[in-house]
């Protein structure tokens, strides 16, 4: 609930700097007024006292507020004034103050969760934000020579946060946003900025006697993205909002990423540090799909504490993710996929030593990757929470299957596989309790006796179990064509038939 209740209080802060404002002309009062009719329709009450101006227009006492969904409390932002400046050639520049105080009240209906309040700052030095363009085609560029978010305090029910430091500060920011459009919104963002870096320094909360202490920071962040917004959007009611064609895309990227943090209390000690040489994340919203995919290379963990033996040193070459599934009721199949890589995993001499300490395993970098995707039709809308717990289960269909990718590498040996599979819903009998496949998946293993064989030298795989593996694989498995390599074909018959390299075990 209170990271839900924190974005909706800081989205006013985001459509500000990223001046996502549409006007027909560009002149103060049309800025204004648009801005205010742009957030109104998103759900906010905005209050202020409008002063024209030889050169335009200024709001002072200006307030935004708006309800949390289900009687969840409010979230509020107050500027002291706010000026829209003719610059005298078609242009208008918006000035904000340095200081912008916000506040978070979110009480879930029912006892639900926790009581929260909040109080945070937004302040800017040499910010600049200048509205230019025609009246179909918008632009709004901006710049700042940093930007931060400061939190003040923090309650839950009732019980107050010993804050001692918490703000995430950007330098050298610079953006721009191009608005078109009216019944439907079509807004293009773009922003940089030179330097990122966030600070979190609190008393424990388990323990007045500990703290927990993060920082981190990354270079070169920069984000783009799009949003589709209809007129008098209902905020609250988000499936009725992606059905009149709200919609969101983008992604960010960094370099040269790190972190660091320490919590103390109980009696108990846990540190650690993180680095990435890269990373992105990139999520995607709309009518009938939402995909959220991530990746960060060169990648280094240390962790050391209490409860851990020895200090665990881990690096990676690439961890990624992705996840993309249907959200929205469809008359026909639409895509859905999930992946999953930890590529070139390698620990410490000092880890290898507690398991192998003779050095007998081979000690190159593991690999995990799985790469699926395929096609499925939902019967319920999943963000239509009403529908669902109406729902009869199951509440979807899946139609198609493919292993686009499957590898698993460690000490030697690699198992790896692709495959494919359809799926027949009108036949749930041949396959108690899931639709009918049909398909094949093939599989590949090198070096796996060659691991057996180490691990039984060393104790660690007794030789019966050895050989009961051997005899498995022997009945799932057949020579490959290089050495210690085998090969595997499972089948699935449209007669309902399980095959191992044609051999019927079902």
């Amino acid at each position: 609930m209170g990271i839900r209740s924190l974005r909706m209080g800081s989205s006013a802060i985001a459509l500000v700097l990223s001046g996502s404002v549409a006007c027909a002309e560009v002149t103060a009062d049309q800025v204004w007024t648009d801005f205010k009719g742009y957030l109104e329709s998103l759900g906010y009450t905005i209050t202020g006292t409008e002063q024209p101006a030889s050169d335009g227009l200024s709001i002072s006492g200006l307030t935004l507020t708006m309800a949390l969904p289900d009687d969840g409390g409010t979230a509020s932002l107050v500027m002291d004034s706010m000026s829209f400046v003719e610059l005298g050639d078609g242009r208008v520049r918006v000035v904000m103050p340095d200081r912008v105080p916000m506040a978070v009240t979110a009480t879930p209906p029912d006892g639900q969760g926790e009581d929260i309040t909040m109080t945070m700052d937004y302040a800017q030095s040499g910010f600049d934000l200048v509205v230019s363009g025609d009246p179909d085609n918008v632009l709004y560029t901006y710049a700042a020579a940093d930007v931060s978010f400061v939190l003040n305090s923090l309650s839950v029910d009732g019980a107050a946060m010993d804050i001692r430091d918490a703000r995430l500060t950007m330098s050298d920011v610079a953006g721009n946003s191009a608005t078109t459009g009216t019944d439907l919104r079509q807004i293009a963002q773009t922003m940089t900025a030179g330097a990122m870096s966030y600070v979190l320094n609190i008393v424990n909360p388990e323990d007045p006697s500990g703290i927990i202490d993060v920082t981190g920071a990354v270079e070169n962040l920069s984000f783009d993205g799009t949003m589709s917004v209809p007129a008098n959007i209902d905020t609250s009611d988000m499936p009725k909002a992606l059905r009149s064609g709200f919609a969101v895309s983008g992604g960010y990227s960094y370099e040269n990423g790190t972190s660091e943090f320490a919590i103390t209390g109980e009696g108990q000690e846990f540190e650690g540090n993180t680095s990435s040489e890269a990373g992105n994340l990139t999520m995607r919203l709309d009518d009938t799909s939402m995909l959220y995919a991530g990746q960060a290379t060169g990648v280094a963990m240390n962790y050391a504490g209490t409860d851990i033996p020895l200090p665990i040193t881990l690096t990676m070459g690439q961890a990624s993710f992705n996840m993309l599934m249907p959200i929205g009721q469809t008359e026909e199949p639409t895509d859905f996929g999930l992946g999953l890589t930890l590529g070139d995993v390698a620990v410490s001499d000092m880890i290898w030593g507690m398991v192998d300490p003779a050095g007998q395993l081979p000690r190159d970098p593991a690999t995990i990757q799985i790469d699926l995707t395929g096609k499925a039709r939902l019967t319920q809308d999943i963000m239509d929470q009403q529908a669902m717990m109406a729902a009869s289960s199951p509440f979807g269909e899946i139609h198609a299957l493919t292993v686009n990718a499957l590898t698993l590498a460690i000490a030697g040996a690699q198992l790896t596989g692709t495959g494919a599979f359809t799926f027949d819903n009108a036949d749930m009998s041949s396959f108690p309790g899931m639709p009918r496949p049909e398909g094949a998946l093939d599989l590949q293993l090198t070096g796996g006796n060659a691991l057996m064989d180490t691990l039984v030298a060393m104790g660690i795989m007794p030789e019966e179990q050895a050989m009961g593996a051997r005899m498995m694989l022997g009945l799932f498995a057949r020579p490959g064509s290089g050495p210690d390599s085998l090969t595997s074909r499972i089948e699935i018959t449209p007669q309902g038939q399980l095959l191992a390299n044609g051999q019927r075990l079902r």
